[in-house]
């Protein structure tokens, strides 16, 4: 059985619906929302008026948000039937229908969500106009914050705009190549118009897009690999995920950069290329520092398969080409004395997490000073997340076998789980800045184990949980009259995230007993079967 298999799984029996038929009808129906989406928040009429929000493009209506919440809760429903039917299906490892089926579906419901505006998040405007910066003005985004080039168009679509960017300068680069192919295909000097602002939006979404496909084939590759008749939903797993749909084809969010590297440093450790592997690792942080998470993880697990004078060789060598890599990498964009000034910004936001309600807590109620109550609120989340991170890597990865010479090695699957726990950890405790699309990291690992319970419950619980608070963010701040303070956005934004995964929770512990009960034969006396 593959590591991280559902016991209850049954692969005996092929459904009584062919698997083909099911994925088109599903895939079908799923469109059919993303449909809705695309007609409910239209791109053209969004651009349009400029910095709007599915909120306000829904007349700020709370009826109109709880009807985006269903189509959400119906569209992970159709994905999961989805999952389900392609687990269960004997053939889905020797024919390429589900396959082309699998990969037609994303690419339908991508093309779909592309004429939907991105009223999700709005970083894509400040993803373009820090291209822009870069390409057209040859200024840094990591030293320069926009505040010099209030004159520029688009600049009033921006949200940060007394910040540098938060990010590293792979995620630059790419975010240049975008904002300059597409300024090429533009008159100069440019207009701020309907049609230039949608040619950059279209661009940075193909960009995201193109990216999770690669990451849709590197886990394919992977699970191939460890577990042949699985991988067909392992891609499932990750390209119908309605998360995932909507971070790429809407909002063009590049994490999905970050998830391209690391998944790469998977694929490398599989093939036991552990030099290569951690250099990928490295490079995933010089798009978003949160990629570190992993490396920890991964080192613990290399120390367990190679022992610990060869973990030690890899990682030295590996921080000794990553040292002058790095340089040349951020050397164009201010250098490393960037980083400071990036790291003390983003302690300075609090946002949809229980460090964040620490946070106003301390203020509203116990009358603390501002500073203080946001460093004690960062701090402990931090610290709490240590703790916990510790607790999850000695029970996860068994490290008491290091003490062991002649201890087995272990499974792949062990890295993935472990990541998962971790990743999500963080996003639950350690993270005191959460938003929606941060749930990818840890669906990246999970679609690697498309058969186990982390796949089947945990991670579509969390993901219909982000979409909700993202949404629910949007809709309750933009209430005719805001009749919710902050606070009260918040906590209705933290209850919609864990109430699916408090509901995956009881389903699981509901399981668990039915599955724990003797079952009795019709008369029988209730200890015949024991």
């Amino acid at each position: 059985m593959f590591v991280g298999q559902h016991p209850t799984l049954n692969t005996q029996h092929p459904p009584a619906v062919p698997s083909a038929l099911g994925l088109i009808v599903l895939g079908g129906l799923s469109c059919g929302l993303y449909g809705w989406i695309a007609l409910r928040y239209p791109l053209l009429a969004g651009l349009a008026i400029g910095r709007a929000s599915w909120a306000t493009l829904g007349d700020r209506s709370l009826a109109a948000g709880l009807l985006h919440g269903g189509v959400y809760a119906l569209l992970l429903l159709l994905y999961l039937l989805a999952l389900r039917l392609l687990l269960g299906s004997q053939d889905s490892a020797h024919k390429r229908g589900p396959l082309l089926i699998t990969l037609g579906g994303w690419l339908l419901a991508s093309a779909i969500l592309l004429a939907a505006y991105p009223g999700e998040s709005l970083d894509i405007f400040d993803y373009l106009f820090r291209g822009r910066m870069l390409a057209e003005y040859g200024a840094s985004p990591l030293a320069q914050s926009p505040t010099p080039f209030n004159d520029k168009p688009f600049h009033r679509l921006i949200t940060w705009r007394g910040q540098v960017d938060t990010y590293g300068p792979l995620w630059e680069y790419a975010s240049w190549g975008v904002a300059k192919i597409v300024g090429r295909s533009l008159p100069t000097p440019l207009a701020e118009t309907t049609a230039a602002l949608m040619r950059y939006v279209l661009g940075y979404r193909l960009l995201a897009i193109w990216v999770s496909g690669l990451c849709g084939a590197l886990i394919y590759q992977i699970v191939r690999r460890s577990a042949p008749r699985l991988a067909a939903a392992a891609l499932l797993a990750w390209l119908w995920n309605p998360l995932l749909l909507t971070v790429s084809a809407v909002g063009a969010h590049n994490d999905l950069i970050m998830l391209l590297w690391m998944l790469g440093g998977l694929w490398l450790f599989q093939r036991e290329r552990w030099l290569l592997g951690l250099l990928a690792l490295l490079l995933a942080a010089h798009v978003k520092l949160t990629a570190l998470l992993l490396l920890p993880v991964a080192g613990l697990w290399l120390l367990r398969r190679v022992g610990w004078r060869r973990s030690l060789d890899y990682t030295a060598g590996a921080l000794a080409i990553m040292a002058p890599l790095s340089w040349l990498l951020y050397a164009p964009l201010g250098g490393w004395a960037t980083l400071p000034r990036m790291l003390r910004e983003r302690t300075l936001f609090l946002a949809n997490s229980l460090a964040d309600l620490l946070y106003r807590w301390l203020q509203e109620q116990q009358g603390w000073v501002e500073p203080a109550a946001r460093q004690l609120a960062t701090l402990g989340a931090t610290a709490l997340f240590c703790v916990l991170a510790g607790l999850l890597l000695l029970l996860l990865l068994d490290l008491r076998t290091l003490l062991r010479p002649h201890a087995a090695p272990p499974a792949d699957a062990l890295l993935w789980r472990c990541g998962i726990a971790i990743f999500i950890a963080y996003l639950l405790v350690g993270s005191f800045w959460f938003m929606p699309w941060y749930a990818l990291w840890a669906l990246a690992l999970a679609a690697l184990l498309p058969a186990s319970r982390w796949m089947r419950g945990w991670l579509p619980a969390l993901c219909l949980g982000a979409l909700w608070s993202g949404l629910a963010a949007d809709v309750l701040t933009f209430l005719p009259g805001r009749p919710l303070s902050p606070t009260m956005v918040t906590w209705a934004t933290l209850g919609c995230l864990l109430a699916p995964l408090a509901s995956a929770g009881l389903m699981q512990i509901g399981l668990g007993i039915r599955w724990k009960q003797p079952r009795h034969r019709k008369g029988a006396h209730p200890t015949a079967s024991r």
